[in-house]
């Protein structure tokens, strides 16, 4: 199956003399070497990292204010439960057909829609906000449009990166990725904070709404990339390219799942993964954080430990995009995953703040590295047609397992007496799920 999947891409893949993205054949020669920075000599590329830089440094604009927003409207910790868990429901529930959408009308134009979307529901809000105190619906409202926009961006943004590269630079182009991605999440958050405590609110949704534009204008710079043609009819592992209704497409998509046991290892260990670490992160780390430090030190002592995980994050990417030649890369991936059990559990004793950063920075090298493999991995053996959907299957384990996540650390934090048992069970789940990913024979057949 998968030697017949690796032959169809390669059936697929452009001509010489050409490249996905259309530009001279000089890139693809130069794409033989694998190097970190190659990707970057496409323009599309450079358009798609810069444009997506600029727009995830505007998100953090957008998280901070907003929580500050909402609590100025109406204050009370429900109310803002309403707005970020309606934003939450709807991205969630519009992935799927944010999958369905990048394959039929291609990656590039569903991120161009969503993103167009999100520019017009950022800048009402921020236009709102400078105007007038606006009304708790109208936030609910606002967020969950949000919600809808960034379903349908997320699967269309995993897909395109195969329609710009070929296949030996998919691994340091998704590794340039995770370095804006991570760089953008180490230091987005400090200068948004900084910023608006100097200035206003307002200004956090003004920039954020500039950012999406950024990206809109990036996006449209970027030549439409030419789609494939769905290989042969009877070749096994390929499938139609789902121009039925939404549901077929998806079965289609579950069903090419089901016969691929490689990409349904994969996908396990990341639907575990996420659950077992997200509520760790989010519940169980400021728990333990606020029994050594107390209250008052608490939200310094996080930015601390997850400054540590963004900085170990962004030397994984860097490590990871280039090593291009690593031989077994599914079984590296997994394997990489196991010291992080076990460094999970290790997380409660350490007994003080700066160890535990350095923990979470080791805990983020290696999730970062484990991470671009999958992604590489899981581009390298979807058909092209498929892209969308299966990239939006990926993201469901996210948007669905880490909400899941906190909700189940939550719940069991009020019951259990040790906050060291959250991380204890959490590690037992990342562990046993690595140790069942490697009895799959096909983990360790894979080059």
């Amino acid at each position: 199956m998968l030697d017949e999947q690796r032959e169809s891409r390669e059936e697929a893949a452009p001509p010489a003399g050409g490249s996905p993205s259309g530009e001279p054949s000089t890139a693809t020669t130069v794409a033989g070497r694998g190097g970190f920075l190659t990707p970057l000599r496409r323009s599309s590329v450079r358009r798609l990292l810069a444009g997506q830089t600029v727009s995830r440094l505007g998100d953090h604009f957008y998280f901070v204010a907003l929580p500050w927003l909402v609590l100025r409207v109406v204050d009370a910790p429900l109310a803002l439960s309403l707005v970020l868990g309606t934003s939450a429901v709807t991205l969630g529930a519009s992935t799927l057909a944010g999958g369905v959408l990048a394959d039929r009308y291609g990656p590039r134009n569903l991120m161009l829609g969503a993103d167009v979307l999100r520019l017009a529901v950022v800048g009402v809000l921020a236009a709102c906000v400078l105007v007038f105190v606006p009304p708790l619906w109208l936030l609910i409202t606002l967020a969950a449009l949000l919600g809808i926009g960034g379903g349908l961006f997320y699967p269309a943004s995993a897909a395109m990166m195969p329609f710009l590269v070929p296949e030996e630079e998919l691994q340091p182009a998704n590794s340039l990725d995770q370095l804006t991605l991570q760089t953008s999440n180490f230091v987005g958050p400090s200068v948004a904070g900084a910023l608006l405590a100097l200035t206003q609110l307002a200004l956090g949704f003004v920039i954020d709404a500039l950012t999406f534009a950024v990206s809109v204008a990036s996006l449209f710079a970027i030549p439409l990339p030419k789609r494939t043609p769905a290989a042969p009819a009877g070749r096994a592992g390929a499938p139609a390219a789902g121009r039925g209704g939404g549901l077929a497409a998806l079965g289609e998509a579950f069903a090419f799942l089901r016969a691929t046991p490689f990409l349904s290892a994969l996908l396990g260990v990341s639907l575990i993964g996420n659950f077992a670490v997200g509520g760790l992160i989010e519940v169980a780390t400021p728990l333990l954080l606020k029994q050594w430090v107390g209250l008052a030190e608490g939200p310094r002592a996080l930015g601390i430990v997850i400054g540590g995980f963004g900085l170990g994050s962004i030397f994984g990417a860097v490590v990871v995009g280039m090593v291009t030649k690593l031989p077994h890369k599914p079984l590296v991936a997994i394997v990489l995953i196991v010291p992080v059990a076990g460094l999970i559990a290790w997380m409660p004793f350490v007994g003080s703040v700066l160890p535990l950063a350095g923990i979470f920075a080791a805990m983020g090298l290696a999730l970062a590295i484990s991470n671009v493999l999958f992604i590489t991995l899981i581009q390298r053996f979807i058909p092209i047609e498929m892209m969308g959907r299966m990239m939006s299957i990926t993201l469901l384990g996210t948007f669905v397992g880490t909400p899941l996540s906190i909700f189940a650390y939550g719940a069991a934090a009020t019951v259990v007496p040790s906050v060291a048992a959250l991380f204890l069970v959490g590690a037992a789940m990342l562990g046993c799920a690595c140790l069942l990913a490697l009895t799959r024979k096909v983990i360790w057949q894979t080059p």
